[in-house]
């Protein structure tokens, strides 16, 4: 498998020591990627609880944690139509847990209140696309992070892998191999015995039989030809038809088999995220003039993810947080008035700059700080007061109202930890 290797890599394998399978890691690394069988569907133990409230009409939630071909109105609103109409008698709630461009390293932390904190019934977890080119594992430990958070959350939680495709997946699939991250997920989706759904081999079967079209133009007439995108990433509604209808062809391999015992699976990575927390901004604390994000209309949209969502337009404004754990995350919101936020664990600076090329919008952001190492931490945060050649870093076209690339803001929505907070929350000095 292409993995990359670390000399501090931890993996398990059926409980051989450390050392014994850093070793086959190693060799697994160098052994050339295996052809396979074109399978759209791997029940292996099923979705046995989720079938069974269904058939005999109880309440269910489903969840799916994704991207934003899982967060756009496409194959989730659709599967969730086809199940309505399947099972009328059945109370159905569905969870859209999909963030636009963002992988599994968030989505295991964003697990705990966008998906468990609902109790669902099956989990779908479709990140092959955004994490493609994500780091090998960052990938294992957080999707078998987010297998054992669930698991331990609730046993009887059933959870299936939902493999979506990209124009740069192609070539890998023609050659008869699996791309790197859906690789990455089906060992671990083997290791767990969880169904997966490969949503790609029914669009190639199509392009191949010449009744679809991956990339198309906008307003060109393709004829009696499904287009299945007009990015090469984010299907149309006719391609999010195509995901569905394969979803809808697995269901009927998936309701009918028998619930296995679900204890004691030793993991696949010792580093695996199966422990993480969100710290909410009100954690904490505050000096200067820290303003809630409610007061900002560009910032609304977000108060519903971030409820706690703060920011500062001063420099000599801080947040202070005391925590544990071996990483930190900062969820925040990037836009044309953002700036860059300076960091200080433990006395060493960070620079992390929230502003990019496609900053002429607002949208949910995050970055992360690894390897602080275990035990208890201290983190300042605070904006930067260097200047950004704004302007000039975006990607050419209009950048809309240009006042608004001269404010320069902090926007903070949470902490993400791998350990926990250690202060009083939301004092303010």
């Amino acid at each position: 498998m292409n993995k990359r290797i670390r000399t501090n890599s931890q993996f398990y394998v059926a409980g051989t020591s450390i050392a014994a399978a850093a070793l086959l890691f190693f060799c697994l690394a160098l052994r050339p990627v295996q052809q396979v069988t074109p399978q759209a569907c791997i029940p292996r133990s099923g979705l046995p609880g989720f079938f069974r409230k269904l058939e005999k009409g109880k309440p269910v939630t489903i969840a799916y944690l994704g991207g934003s071909i899982t967060e756009a109105p496409g194959y989730r609103i659709q599967t969730e139509e086809f199940i309505r109409k399947t099972y009328p008698s059945t109370k159905l709630k569905t969870i859209n847990a999909g963030v636009g461009g963002t992988g599994s390293y968030l989505g295991v932390f964003r697990l705990g209140p966008d998906v468990l904190s609902q109790r669902p019934d099956l989990v779908f977890i479709e990140f092959a696309v955004n994490d493609a080119k994500g780091d090998s594992l960052k990938i294992c430990n957080a999707v078998e992070g987010i297998i054992r958070q669930v698991r331990r959350a609730n046993k009887h939680t059933d959870i299936c892998f939902l493999y979506t495709i990209y124009e740069p997946m192609i070539a890998d699939y023609r050659r008869g191999v699996l791309p790197a991250s859906v690789r990455y997920m089906e060992q671990i989706a083997k290791h767990y015995q969880l169904p997966s759904i490969n949503l790609a081999y029914d669009v190639l079967g199509k392009m191949n039989n010449g009744t679809l079209v991956f990339h198309g133009e906008k307003d060109k007439n393709y004829g009696t030809q499904v287009v299945f995108t007009l990015d090469g990433t984010h299907p149309t509604t006719d391609g999010h038809r195509v995901y569905t209808a394969t979803i809808a062809t697995a269901f009927g391999q998936l309701k009918n088999r028998k619930e296995k015992s679900r204890k004691n699976i030793p993991p696949l990575y010792a580093g695996n995220l199966d422990r993480t927390s969100v710290v909410a901004a009100a954690s904490f604390t505050r000096y200067g003039n820290w303003r809630p994000g409610t007061e900002l209309p560009e910032l609304k949209p977000f108060v519903k993810s971030f409820p706690d969502l703060v920011y500062t337009t001063s420099p000599n404004d801080s947040l202070v947080l005391e925590f544990t754990g071996d990483r930190l995350g900062i969820s925040d919101v990037m836009g044309p008035s953002s700036g860059t936020a300076l960091l200080n664990i433990d006395g060493k600076p960070f620079a992390r700059q929230r502003f990019d090329e496609f900053t002429t919008y607002y949208r949910r952001s995050f970055f992360f700080i690894d390897s602080l190492g275990g035990g208890k931490h201290r983190l300042t945060l605070k904006l930067g007061n260097a200047p950004i050649d704004k302007l000039k870093m975006l990607r050419p076209g209009d950048p809309g109202e240009r006042t608004r690339y001269q404010r320069y803001e902090l926007y903070v929505g949470n902490v993400m930890l791998t350990g926990k907070a250690l202060i009083n929350p939301g004092t303010k000095k």
